[in-house]
């Protein structure tokens, strides 16, 4: 099947009259890349993590930029046993993005509603949020409520979850 791309989705975007801005730049493959770019753009910037169970359950997870989340308390969050890293593979034949470029934005391309969205609620006063628009080599800010509105237009509701990061002693 073919998966959507950055052109089509943020066609997409602008022919559901949903507001952003747009900016281009250098590849980036990982967060410390993302927080090295100067962007003009407002917006909280965010990490986006693909997570699945043993069972097959997925989960898009996406939290602060600088906070990093202890699994086993995210497990207990989603009433799930354990939960790993989706490989980079899965990633590209679930949502057609490649590692870097991930976002709650690629779930246009997850036809089956197979992965979850579980949003941090430390970004619950973000007014702004700054995405990859299935490309790590463009950025996007959109509102919350625009956000709200695409996932609510391709049937992907996010459930809202106070997700503990991992603690160093």
């Amino acid at each position: 099947r073919k998966m959507m791309q950055k052109d089509g989705l943020l066609e997409l975007l602008e022919q559901q009259g949903v507001p952003f801005k747009y900016e281009q730049h250098q590849l980036v493959l990982n967060m410390a890349e993302s927080k090295a770019l100067n962007l003009s753009l407002l917006g909280a910037r965010c990490k986006n993590l693909l997570l699945q169970e043993k069972k097959g359950n997925l989960y898009l997870v996406v939290t602060t930029a600088d906070k990093s989340l202890d699994l086993s308390m995210v497990a207990k969050a989603l009433d799930s046993k354990r939960l790993s890293f989706a490989s980079s593979e899965r990633l590209l034949e679930l949502l057609g993005v490649r590692p870097g470029a991930l976002s709650p934005l690629a779930l246009i391309n997850d036809q089956y509603h197979a992965v979850d969205l579980v949003i941090d609620e430390d970004l619950v006063h973000a007014p702004h949020f700054m995405f990859h628009p299935l490309d790590s080599t463009a950025t996007i800010s959109l509102s919350r409520q625009a956000l709200d509105d695409f996932l609510k237009s391709i049937g992907h509701a996010p459930s809202w979850r106070v997700l503990k990061a991992r603690v160093y002693s």
